[in-house]
């Protein structure tokens, strides 16, 4: 019955005892990430050849802040560039709902995406800020929690009335108990992104290849001496696997333990809404959604109850579940129809950590990946601090940032066998 009360899916914030302290870590380590990247800028590098290995999201982003720093750059994707979960998500960027951990590189991600645009990457990107919706007392609870941990960690959010709530989003059910919003949240679009960066890339020197899966490495004592290919082999100074739901099979082919789970993730698509009523990225009672600029309502959601695996057909249990929880929000939108329905691969951890940094037994291969469906917004901070991280590290200097901040995200945590995902 509590878990039918709380329908709080996408707020990922577990409170006890140790909570304000990790809240008071996540804000000072914003201060040092803040700090770090305004201080250090980006060294250029010559004759650097880096290989990334698919062209999702993070291998994009991570490919324009590697190629912004003067690495060369090729991109080898084994289907179409944005084919998972980069192309088929809500666009969100978002900091609130996120855990204590990933807060100080979510709010940073917000900042970069918002400069995006002044880089030439169209993302058609808003700061239309984000809000929390509670429906009963119990989620109410846990929102005013989370306002209280939240501010702690250095994330403005405010607490919205039922009335304020019913303000800003003026189809909203009156059944509410209030809102949690945090204003710097934002979203943009993930295929023009994609299609802005690849363009970008390509322009500025990049080898984009797609259809090129990986089948093998080529390896000499600790280094990877070059990708085989149906295309060919591909020579590099350094690897770069940025493989999204495909982590653990690639990582298998170097004999590397790197545990990722792929799972389903549906979105649906209602008819154009005539008028703006939407503004904010919504988020309550098992569900995400935003009005695109055309007016189209797009909702989403998942959970346990999705399927493990690899398979993106649209199932009548999601069609059915997810319109549900929509019109219990907005009952008005009853005579609304459906024009669409897609799915992509997400990728999850364990622990809900993503693996960033070097891999166990190669000293020129690297990874990004398993950000647990966070993969879109933060693969611009992510994207920014590996290219840091490359360049520090192929040039045998000690990022300053690594221990503690990164560190915690390094691929000698992953257990040697996948266990069941309780997410």
């Amino acid at each position: 019955m509590m878990e039918e009360m709380d329908r709080l899916s996408l707020l990922n914030l577990h409170i006890d005892n140790k909570t304000s302290k990790l809240a008071i870590q996540a804000k000072d380590t914003y201060d040092q990430l803040k700090e770090f990247l305004s201080d250090h800028p980006h060294l250029k590098q010559k004759n650097r050849h880096i290989t990334i290995i698919g062209g999702g999201i993070v291998g994009l982003m991570s490919a324009f802040f590697l190629q912004k720093s003067g690495f060369t750059i090729t991109i080898l994707e084994k289907k179409s560039f944005g084919a998972a979960a980069s192309g088929r998500n809500g666009g969100g960027v978002l900091s609130l709902g996120r855990e204590l951990s990933e807060i100080p590189f979510a709010r940073l991600a917000t900042e970069i995406w918002s400069s995006l645009q002044q880089k030439k990457i169209d993302t058609k990107y808003v700061s239309s800020g984000h809000v929390m919706i509670a429906r009963n007392e119990v989620e109410q609870e846990k929102l005013l929690a989370a306002h209280e941990i939240y501010t702690t960690a250095g994330l403005k959010v405010k607490v919205l009335s039922s009335d304020e709530l019913k303000c800003m989003v003026p189809d909203l059910t009156s059944e509410t108990k209030m809102g949690l919003f945090s204003k710097s949240d934002g979203q943009s679009y993930p295929f023009t992104t994609m299609t802005s960066l690849l363009k970008y890339l390509k322009e500025h020197g990049a080898t984009v290849i797609n259809h090129c899966e990986v089948l093998d490495f080529k390896t000499s004592n600790r280094t990877i001496e070059y990708a085989i290919t149906e295309k060919g082999k591909f020579q590099s100074d350094a690897f770069l696997l940025c493989c999204g739901p495909w982590t653990t099979e690639v990582c298998k082919k170097l004999n590397e333990q790197v545990v990722v789970i792929p799972r389903r993730s549906q979105i649906l698509v209602s008819e154009i809404v005539n008028k703006r009523r939407i503004h904010p990225f919504v988020t309550g009672n098992s569900l995400y959604l935003r009005q695109t600029h055309a007016g189209n309502i797009l909702f989403g959601g998942g959970g346990s109850w999705e399927t493990n695996g690899f398979d993106v057909s649209n199932t009548n249990y999601a069609l059915e579940f997810l319109s549900s929880r929509l019109l219990e929000l907005f009952p008005t939108y009853s005579h609304k129809q459906l024009i669409r329905a897609f799915a992509g691969t997400v990728e999850l951890t364990e622990d809900h950590l993503p693996y960033f940094g070097k891999l166990n037994t190669f000293d020129n291969a690297f990874i990004s990946g398993g950000y647990n469906g966070h993969g879109y917004g933060m693969s611009a901070v992510m994207g920014n601090l590996m290219a840091y991280s490359l360049t520090y590290q192929l040039n045998g200097r000690v990022n300053p940032i690594h221990d503690p901040i990164l560190s915690r995200f390094s691929v000698a945590r992953s257990k040697k066998k996948a266990g069941k995902l309780n997410v």
